[in-house]
């Protein structure tokens, strides 16, 4: 299964692209929303879902 994930790294936030079985972390933001609209851009062009602590994000009702 490949998706993209927001993971909380200290006060930052990591945007990791999970794909066949590895991971590759793709960025780090200062703020979750600058983290969540990169997770979006990427899941969008990639055509994948994006979790944030095992829950998938709807992108409809984001924040």
């Amino acid at each position: 299964m490949n998706y993209i994930r927001i993971v909380p790294q200290g006060e930052k936030f990591a945007v990791e692209l999970e794909h066949s079985g590895s991971t590759q972390e793709m960025d780090v933001r200062n703020a979750y929303a600058d983290a969540e609209d990169y997770a979006f851009y990427l899941a969008q062009r990639m055509k994948v879902d994006v979790y944030y602590r095992g829950q998938k994000i709807d992108p409809r009702t984001r924040s």
